[in-house]
């Protein structure tokens, strides 16, 4: 019997917004009317992140470890904040 593959969901590429993180916490654009997932990606330093209106990441906010990809759900008009958890790094968010 052949290999059986289950069906992977899928998102649309959407617009691409890359952050050099610093000790500051940063925010992206808010999001258009048809965005409801967004991808956050870290390079080689973890990230805290908040995803709201008018965001501010904290050293208390969720963190992203380092060469790490996850999709995250969100509303229309939100953004999300970011905020180094190592030293400063880049950090890829995609809505």
């Amino acid at each position: 019997m052949g290999l059986v593959y289950d069906k992977i969901p899928c998102s649309r590429a959407g617009t691409n917004t890359t952050i050099t993180m610093s000790a500051s916490s940063q925010a992206t654009a808010n999001f258009g009317p048809q965005t409801y997932q967004v991808r956050i990606a870290t390079s080689s330093q973890p990230a805290f992140f908040q995803i709201g209106n008018s965001p501010t990441a904290t050293t208390s906010s969720p963190v992203i470890g380092t060469n790490m990809v996850d999709y995250f759900a969100v509303s229309p008009g939100q953004a999300v904040a970011v905020l180094q958890a190592g030293t400063a790094g880049v950090i890829s968010e995609i809505s």
